[in-house]
């Protein structure tokens, strides 16, 4: 890290480690030393902190605690997002961690982490909203049935005509699913209403059906692709 004081520490650390952490860490230790070059380089605050630990308690100054609360502050004086804040701090801490300095940020006053993408409270007109939109009648085949039966995609990927063929064929509504949850083996029933069974008969209209066909041939990061596209 070229220009950055005390760098032969930094250096040292920042080379052990894996380099998408190397890069973020290096982000966060040269702000770091911006914020702390008044007091002088970063080598000096881990002096410092060293020394704090073994002075006796009533002599102790508390000055990784107080130095990364400044430090924390300073990063939102400066616009920094709630989630940067925690990782540079968390930069400094594993720098002194690697010299054998454990600093608890439990006195630290670190800003919340907030989510980058929050969850949308979606509504039923919505969801048939999103459905209608979809150009493609497969994905609307299975969104619907994902919201009337509670299926997972995995689930509904692995469906057979074999496994609807009886009530399908007959046109029972709703239409009774007999299935085993692929993820956790255990056997369930669930139904699917009209509008499933509707948009079913859409999506199969003119195949070739025979027991041992997936009613829905395509790949589950296809679908979540698509599904955040229509979203």
């Amino acid at each position: 890290m070229a220009g950055l004081a005390g760098s032969d520490e930094v250096a040292e650390f920042l080379s052990v480690l894996k380099v998408g952490t190397r890069g973020v860490y290096a982000a966060g230790l040269r702000l770091f030393w911006q914020y702390y070059s008044n007091k002088g380089s970063v080598g000096d605050f881990l002096d410092c902190v060293e020394r704090d630990r073994f002075l006796p308690r009533h002599a102790k100054r508390r000055i990784a605690a107080e130095t990364l609360n400044g430090f924390a502050a300073w990063l939102q004086d400066r616009g920094y997002a709630p989630k940067t804040v925690r990782i540079y701090v968390v930069a400094v801490q594993s720098l002194a961690k690697y010299y054998d300095m454990p600093i608890s940020l439990r006195y630290v006053n670190l800003p919340p982490a907030t989510p980058v993408n929050r969850k949308h409270p979606w509504i039923l007109a919505e969801v048939g909203e999103f459905v209608a939109a979809m150009d493609k009648p497969i994905c609307r085949s299975i969104a619907a049935p994902i919201l009337q039966s509670g299926l997972s995609i995995s689930d509904l990927l692995a469906i057979t005509y074999g496994d609807i063929k009886e009530e399908f064929e007959k046109g029972v509504t709703p239409l009774c699913l007999d299935l085993t949850r692929r993820k956790t083996g255990v056997p369930f029933i669930t139904f699917l209403g009209g509008w499933a069974v509707s948009l079913l008969k859409e999506h199969l209209a003119g195949q070739r059906l025979y027991d041992e066909m997936p009613i829905y041939n395509v790949l589950a990061h296809t679908l979540h692709a698509y599904f955040r596209q229509a979203a």
